[in-house]
């Protein structure tokens, strides 16, 4: 059998099958270490469930099996035996929610919330199994393959970049050489970047700028780019990271509270015309004005952290 594209009504990049277990470990042993399928990822606590990811092979086909404190079972279909398709964004995602709804299956509640919660889209074809509609591909392994390096180079080189991630030249002038840089290279192209500069305490950095090449967004760099940068802070004794984004910005509010950010504070009118921001400045629609800021507290290995 030759392969063929997916057509273009339908731009899916990657597949995912999930099943519910109550016996979790005994098919990973099945799966990973009898089969010798890869394990690509696995996560625990997350309201309730943990899971194992195991390739088909690589990420763009692969199996999840998912198992929950309460218990998960095992006849199916139950709300979370899902065939999960991945989109490069939001907008195709939309597209083919928008068709299935126009034949009657409009969206219904995902039970496991991590779905909602990540703007997926779930519906229930006419057997009520689900199929799970996400706005971004899997984050686990980013697309290009990049290299992630501190950066010993020209920083007006990455002004460019800078510069996507903030709207005011006075502001930048004022922190563009502060601080260090890990940028993420595609050969020899810097597709991303992300900032760390100290804070008033020595246990405690600050997240000041960060960005990912525009053509590249949603294929998980950032993600990569942030769990870097909290290993090797961890690394170093670090207990708190802290970062601040426009209240306006609820991409980039979603990204860092699932990175684990939590909110701090809400710093009001920040984004001025006398701090050189333009005047009548709107981030989809809202004005841009105020700044909130969000930390985390360091675990001993933030690379543990987990991936759905």
């Amino acid at each position: 059998m030759t392969s063929q594209p997916w057509p273009a009504m339908l731009p899916v990049r990657q597949v995912r099958i999930a099943r519910p277990t109550d016996r979790l470990d005994e098919l990973v042993r099945f799966y990973r270490d009898g089969l010798g399928l890869p394990e690509l990822d696995r996560f625990a606590g997350h309201a309730g469930y943990r899971g194992v990811l195991l390739g088909l092979p690589g990420t763009h086909h692969h199996l999840e099996f998912t198992q929950h404190d309460r218990g998960s079972p095992g006849p199916a279909p139950t709300r979370d035996n899902l065939l999960v398709l991945y989109f490069d964004d939001r907008a195709r995602t939309e597209r083919v929610a928008a068709r299935l709804a126009a034949l009657g299956h409009s969206p219904v509640e995902a039970e496991n919330p991590y779905w909602t919660d990540n703007g997926a889209v779930t519906v229930e074809d006419p057997d009520r199994w689900r199929v799970v509609l996400m706005p971004q591909p899997l984050t686990g392994r980013p697309e290009p393959p990049v290299a992630i390096e501190w950066y010993d180079g020209d920083r007006d080189a990455l002004r460019p970049m800078f510069e996507l991630a903030e709207d005011s030249p006075a502001e930048l002038d004022s922190y563009l050489h502060s601080g260090r840089v890990l940028v993420a290279r595609a050969g020899p192209n810097i597709v991303g970047h992300l900032q760390l500069v100290d804070s008033d305490r020595s246990d405690q950095a600050e997240v000041k700028n960060m960005a990912v090449r525009e053509d590249l967004r949603g294929q998980g760099l950032g993600r990569h780019l942030m769990r870097t940068a909290l290993v090797r802070l961890a690394a170093e004794g670090v207990g708190t990271v802290r970062v601040a984004t426009a209240a306006a910005d609820t991409e980039n509010l979603r990204f860092y509270q699932r990175q684990g950010f939590r909110l701090r504070s809400i710093e009001r009118d920040a984004f001025t015309e006398a701090a050189g921001y333009p005047p009548g400045s709107q981030v989809a629609g809202i004005p841009l004005r105020d700044r909130v800021w969000l930390d985390l507290r360091l675990d001993p290995d933030p690379s543990g952290g987990r991936t759905t």
